[in-house]
């Protein structure tokens, strides 16, 4: 190495460089412990630093290295004593980390070991509460050994009881040893599984055979004893008084027949309440049959017992109240005293057997059974003597109105005992009533034959009445109903019983005016209204379209009798007048004639006229051989008949036969004030029809068109407005007598009128000179139209 000497100011900064370099710098954070470790050093706070001295670059680089290596030393100091505290604390946690495993070993033994020691504990536990368990169950098997064993003891005294024979029915007793009678039974009957099910069950059906034959011996006993009693009272009654059994129970119900039974059989209520109970209760079907069968048997035995002592003094009693009133009179007394029986026979049933609400009719049907039969054997024969509809319908009326609704109702329960023997002759005697109401209808109706004084029309209805029979007279209006006059009826001023249409339907016989009906339709309307309240809405549809059926023809037929007696007027006003308060009538029974309408089944041949066609064509042949051919087959296979329904409406007949009956007259009328136009008019049409006058030639060129002709026919009507139609309308007043009615066929013959007076006076116009218009004196349209409003109707 070569040395180079340094020059002044390089020494000098060689100088200086150890002053700047003798502090060293420290970082901030590091200045609290550097001044901790530079008061722990003595006597000194800053490092010296001996700066040889250095001539040469060799030697500065010499000193700068082991300034250098110092410095390094002296830095590296501090981390190898860092690094010692931390190995250290390294050493102090690896101690801290062994003790914890150790602790945390510990633990886990004690973890161990509590589990062990927790199940040993639970396993202990367990068998203390089984073994509990166990006495509990053994204890509950013990008492339940106990209690089933006690059930075959309780037999075994039970069967002691009755071979001794110290069991009576009637005693306290009894009820409570059927009750353990029944729990055996029970028992023993749900466990089939038992080794001795059969002999033990056969041992308890047995003993309760026993005890349900005792309760049946006993309550026949005491039955038997009952009547015994009741029948030597009335026998010494009879030896005292010197009357009979029967007219000691002719006038009401004797307190021997009642009372004396009562008191003897009031002892059976307790013992059949009990059999009641068990029969409803009882948890063995079995059981209930049996309980339910001494009860029906006792009922049984108790009504012949009541019928022994009953039966013979109520017939005897029907019989004498038949022998004494009137059939009426006799069904109101009749059934009035059997309904007290029933009352009493009720009321003396519950003395001894218990009933539920609406069980008393099966239960005493045996008794009030031959009873009914007896009032109806009783009444039957009288009633199939009547012959008189109207008393037929009075006993229809007493039976429906009176007994059922009015007495049977009233009484409850005891009504509800008498209501099937009064339905059941109820039903007999309407049976009556629907064949007299035939009877009634084809006789006095449909094969009527009127009397001269029956078809003395106009004469009856200008014979005299009272003074007041006007006001109670039906008007009878109509009103058109489309395009034809079809008929109706305006009921403001109808009498007031027949306003109401469902409950004021009254007997025909007593309404005012009806003497100028004719009979047939009188007798009509009283049965019908006679039958509206005495029948069902069904079987008096069917009555009524018969008679409303029958009445329009019969009112048909004397319209004709009169037609050739009197005259087509009067026949076509007396149809019009009947079958309008035919129908005015028999408005309140619409509801019912269209709900219940009747069908009928015809059978229908119209189809066959084409196969008759085809073999009159000569299409079908007898001897063809082929099946399309042959008219014995087709007809077999195509011409069988059909069977067609239809329904039978009176109503909508009545409504024909009405509007025929309207539109005749109208055209009668009409053809007898205009008749000699009406022909005139067909005349002109049928020659300028067939050509016979020339098409340039008025029809005043025929010889039956001539002025003088046409002059003549227009006087005839003239003098038939002035004459005829006047008498026409009188008499129409005197058949109708609604204004309304006759406004309506007044109306159509009015526009007749005017309208061959139109025809007359455009052929005037057309076909005539205005000389010979002038010498014909036609009316005007005006000068008629006065004419006939002048008319009174």
């Amino acid at each position: 190495m070569c040395s180079c000497p340094l020059f002044g100011r390089q020494l000098s900064l060689i100088s200086a460089f150890p002053k700047r370099t003798s502090v060293r710098v420290v970082p901030p954070h590091l200045i609290e412990e550097t001044e901790n470790q530079a008061h722990g050093v003595v006597g000194s706070s800053t490092v010296v630093v001996l700066v040889p001295d250095i001539h040469s670059t060799h030697q500065f680089y010499h000193w700068y290295t082991e300034l250098d290596v110092r410095k390094k030393v002296e830095w590296d100091e501090r981390f190898r004593c860092h690094a010692e505290v931390l190995k250290q604390n390294v050493t102090l946690c690896d101690r801290l980390l062994q003790k914890a495993d150790e602790t945390q070993a510990f633990f886990v033994d004690l973890r161990v070991s509590y589990r062990s020691i927790k199940c040993r504990g639970q396993a202990l536990q367990f068998e203390c509460a089984r073994l509990v368990t166990e006495k509990k169950r053994l204890l509950e098997f013990a008492e339940v050994l106990n209690h089933k064993l006690g059930y075959f003891c309780e037999l075994e005294m039970i069967t002691q009881t009755f071979h001794v024979g110290l069991t009576q029915v009637g005693g306290d007793d009894f009820t409570p040893l059927l009750h353990r009678l029944d729990d055996c039974f029970s028992f023993i009957n749900s466990r089939p599984q038992y080794a001795e099910y059969a002999a033990y069950s056969l041992k308890c059906g047995q003993l309760r055979s026993r005890a349900l034959s005792a309760v049946r011996s006993h309550v026949f006993d005491t039955l038997r004893g009952a009547v015994t009693q009741v029948r030597q009272m009335v026998r010494e009654g009879g030896d005292n008084s010197n009357v009979t059994i029967a007219e000691s129970a002719l006038t009401s119900l004797t307190s021997v027949f009642y009372v004396k039974f009562r008191s003897a059989i009031s002892c059976l209520r307790p013992i059949m309440d009990d059999m009641d109970t068990r029969a409803r209760l009882s948890l063995a079907s079995c059981s209930r049959r049996e309980y339910a069968q001494v009860i029906l048997d006792c009922r049984a035995n108790y009504c012949e017992q009541r019928l022994t002592l009953i039966l013979g003094i109520t017939r005897k009693q029907i019989v004498e109240y038949s022998m004494r009133h009137p059939l009426l009179v006799f069904i109101r007394t009749g059934c009035a005293y059997l309904l007290q029986i029933c009352r009493a026979e009720r009321e003396l049933f519950e003395c001894a057997f218990p009933l539920e609400i609406g069980d008393g009719s099966s239960a005493l049907w045996m008794v009030m059974e031959p009873l009914g039969s007896i009032l109806h054997d009783a009444i039957r024969p009288q009633y199939i003597l009547l012959n008189d509809f109207y008393t037929v319908a009075e006993l229809v009326d007493v039976l429906s109105g009176e007994v059922l609704e009015e007495q049977v109702g009233r009484h409850g329960e005891a009504g509800t005992l008498m209501q099937p023997f009064v339905e059941s002759l109820l039903a007999d005697v309407r049976e009556r009533l629907i064949f007299r109401a035939q009877a009634f209808i084809r006789e006095e109706v449909g094969n009527y034959r009127p009397s001269a004084d029956d078809l003395n029309y106009p004469g009856r209805l200008e014979s005299p009445v009272e003074s007041h029979s006007s006001s109670a007279a039906i008007n009878i209006e109509i009103r058109p109903l489309g395009k034809k006059s079809e008929i109706d009826v305006n009921p403001l001023n109808s009498d007031k019983d027949f306003i109401d249409k469902k409950s004021n339907v009254t007997t025909f016989a007593h309404t005012k005016y009806n003497h100028r009906w004719f009979p047939p339709l009188e007798h009509t309307l009283s049965c019908l209204a006679t039958l509206y309240r005495c029948l069902d809405a069904r079987t008096f549809s069917g009555l009524a379209q018969e008679a409303v059926q029958l009445c329009s023809e019969s009112i048909q037929a004397g319209s004709r009798a009169i037609m050739r007696q009197t005259g087509n007027l009067d026949g076509q006003l007396f149809a019009i007048k009947h079958l309008l308060v035919l129908r005015e009538q028999i408005a309140p029974f619409e509801p019912d004639l269209a709900a219940y309408s009747i069908p009928v089944k015809e059978l229908d041949f119209s189809h066959m006229r084409g196969q008759m066609r085809r073999m009159l064509a000569g299409e079908l042949s007898l001897f063809s051989t082929s099946s399309d051919a042959n008219a014995l087959l087709v007809l077999a296979a195509k011409g069988a008949p059909r069977v067609v329904e239809l329904t039978i409406d009176s109503r909508r007949d009545l409504e024909r036969h009405l509007r025929m009956a309207c539109e005749a007259y109208i055209m009668s009328v009409t053809r007898l004030i205009v008749e000699p136009m009406l022909s005139f008019i067909t005349k002109v049409t049928a020659v300028r029809v067939s050509g016979t006058l020339d098409d340039a030639l008025p029809i005043c060129a025929a010889a039956f068109a001539t002025p003088e002709r046409l002059a003549e026919i227009v006087a005839r009507v003239n003098d038939a407005l002035i004459s005829d139609l006047p008498a026409c309308v009188a008499k129409m007043s005197l058949y109708l007598t609604g204004t309304t009615t006759r406004e309506i066929i007044f109306n159509p013959i009015k526009s007749n009128i005017a309208e061959a007076h139109s025809q007359i006076a455009a052929l005037l116009e057309a076909e005539y000179q205005p000389k010979a218009v002038h010498d014909i004196i036609l009316k005007s349209p005006f000068e008629l139209a006065k004419l006939m409003d002048a008319i009174v109707l």
